[in-house]
């Protein structure tokens, strides 16, 4: 019971923060009284600690109201007041609302506006309550964070990993929510509970599978050789021979949930004419990355393993379709290619290699055929000398803006104590100014040749050394974004990516202030604001001080880099005169699409400016 409590509050406040800076509720002001104004009101009513009490008419005919205690935010005009009630009345009679009773008013109250829409309202609910006992789960369990920094490299690496999990993509209230798993399977692979996951394997004839740059030779580039230490390999080649398939197939990897839960209902016409077939091999285990479908090796090795996972996440199935990983391949050839017009970029970006897959396809199908994308498999290559490195640790960016559930850890305790510095905010704010001007000056630099990573807080991973941020490490390089006038004019071409004809893509854009959008939404509403608001909860360091060493950062770096003069004034125009930032819509997205295929449901929307916020006191 405590941890759903804990879970309901922790969804609640990221609820109806996400809900307010999407103008959810209309652009008109919110009907805020004082808290003075509300208690006169209502003498009667529960404790509700604030301010500024917003009061919403929900139903109007029947007379009932929420009240909700705000207060000014940095990143959005109002907020919740952490670790407060929401209540509704009806007359003077309260009652204190969960997550999702709280939806259920909500969508009465804006009835007119998803009236044809029952099915996306239903399945937001369905996942709200998914979203809060997941989240429960998982703030019970304890990762062992013991003797981070005596630990390898690897194993540093899956702790963190690990950790990062546990909130999943920050400020979401459904980001938690994996449809499709029962209580026992999230418990097995979810990765902050640090199980073994014995991976299934299915033979697929060579004839029918589609293949990276990277696999220049079925004979020789398979996933066993990458995937599995000698003796394994032999006993699945051993299983091969047995079945008198060793010349014609090739044995893939796939997660235990998609075998059992996915494959004959999407491909069991195939492994009825033996194209496809089940091995009874299953003697490889892994681990769950913070991606859930990202797996560690089974052994000593760079080598990590993405597969699919048809889950709904975040509002999208978890495939693995060939055509991203093409994209991505074009992706990663700019990446390499950007290294070389930066000397800066040439020592601190670093790049996973993901040229080597393999994935289902029949002569006869199409890459935007929905069957093939749910048989495949990405060899994911971290660079050997960061894990083999003693003095280099690698830490997804999302561990730093996660709370460690019931402890004030963080892994600036062990920044700190390596550097030997006592542990107080100016150490705080010496760190994360470090940090950030690692992070932003290679993003900076990228964004001035003409692209973007995918820099949430899951994909950008910091390289650390010997006690400083020296570099970046990009993954999931499918997701790149560009602006092909600035590659052209620094010598690279548009990579001429595969998109499905009439469907709104994400790598393309037409100006520069389209492709910052990404770095004012991924990399500091949710990447760094989760680190900002982290840091000042565990070492009391006010978030004000935290965003004016943000700013000061990226201010010098601006200066310091070499944008051309148009560049410069542009950058300083939409972070820090603009009054209002673009933002990411996350919940709107998701209840019009009302389920259904294709990556994560978003909008654009506008909120204020978090720099003008904080220089004005809010």
């Amino acid at each position: 019971m405590k941890f759903t409590t804990q879970a309901a509050d922790i969804v609640m406040q990221d609820l109806i923060d996400c809900l307010l800076a999407e103008d959810f509720f209309g652009r008109e002001p919110l009907s805020i009284l004082s808290a003075g104004q509300w208690r006169q009101a209502h003498p009667q009513a529960p404790v509700l600690d604030g301010e500024h009490i917003w009061e919403w008419c929900c139903d109007a005919q029947e007379r009932r109201f929420i009240s909700i205690a705000l207060r000014p935010g940095i990143t959005q005009q109002w907020e919740k007041v952490p670790g407060t009630a929401v209540l509704a009345r009806q007359e003077e009679h309260w009652v204190r609302l969960s997550p999702v009773e709280f939806m259920k008013h909500v969508f009465t109250g804006m009835g007119p506006r998803f009236a044809d829409n029952e099915k996306g309202l239903t399945l937001f609910l369905e996942v709200l309550h998914i979203s809060i006992w997941q989240t429960a789960l998982s703030q019970e369990h304890q990762v062992d964070d013991t003797h981070l920094m005596a630990r390898d490299g690897a194993t540093f690496f899956r702790i963190m990993e690990q950790w990062a999990s546990l909130r999943d993509r920050p400020y979401h209230p459904l980001a938690k929510a994996k449809q499709g798993l029962l209580q026992s399977e999230y418990l097995q692979y979810q990765a902050e509970f640090a199980e073994p996951v014995a991976l299934n394997w299915v033979a697929v004839r060579k004839d029918m599978l589609q293949g990276g740059e990277g696999v220049t030779d079925l004979e020789t580039i398979y996933p066993a050789r990458y995937l599995l230490p000698a003796d394994l390999q032999k006993s699945l080649a051993a299983e091969l021979a047995s079945r008198g398939i060793d010349e014609t197939h090739i044995a893939l990897p796939v997660h235990p949930w998609q075998f059992e839960h996915v494959l004959q209902g999407q491909l069991g016409a195939e492994f009825d004419r033996g194209v496809c077939q089940r091995l009874d091999f299953q003697e490889a285990s892994v681990f769950a990355t913070s991606s859930l479908r990202s797996m560690t090796p089974c052994f000593d090795s760079a080598d990590y393993l993405k597969l699919p996972m048809a889950i709904y996440s975040l509002g999208a199935s978890r495939y693995l379709p060939a055509v991203k990983m093409i994209n991505g391949g074009l992706s990663e050839k700019l990446l390499h290619q950007v290294r070389t017009l930066d000397p800066v970029l040439a020592q601190t970006l670093h790049l996973c290699d993901e040229s080597k897959w393999w994935a289902f396809m029949p002569p006869q199908a199409t890459l935007f055929d929905e069957a093939p994308r749910h048989l495949s498999a990405m060899v994911r290559s971290y660079p050997q000398a960061l894990l083999d490195d003693p003095d280099c640790r690698l830490l997804p960016m999302a561990a730093l803006g996660t709370p460690l559930p019931g402890s004030q850890r963080h892994f600036f305790d062990e920044w700190m104590s390596y550097r030997q510095l006592p542990v107080e905010a100016s150490s705080v704010l010496t760190l994360f100014g470090e940090l950030c001007e690692r992070f932003f000056d290679v993003n900076l630099r990228m964004f001035r040749l003409g692209m973007l990573g995918e820099v949430h807080g899951q994909n950008a991973v910091l390289v650390w050394k010997a006690g400083q941020a020296q570099g970046l490490l990009l993954r999931d390089h499918d997701s790149l974004r560009i602006f092909v006038p600035w590659l052209e004019r620094n010598g690279m071409a548009d990579p001429q990516y595969r998109i499905k004809k009439g469907h709104a893509n994400t790598l393309y854009h037409n100006c520069p202030e389209d492709l910052l959008f990404w770095l004012q939404t991924l990399a500091v509403q949710v990447n760094v604001r989760a680190i900002i608001d982290t840091l000042s909860s565990v070492y009391s360091v006010p978030v004000t001080a935290l965003w004016t060493t943000l700013r000061t950062v990226l201010e010098t770096l601006i200066r310091q880099i070499d944008f051309d003069d148009a560049a410069r004034a542009m950058l300083q125009r939409q972070l820090f005169d603009a009054p209002r930032w673009p933002q990411k819509l996350l919940l709107t997205p998701m209840i019009e699409r009302a389920g259904g295929p294709g990556s994560m449901p978003f909008g654009k929307g506008e909120v204020v400016n978090p720099f003008q916020r904080v220089a004005h006191g809010g």
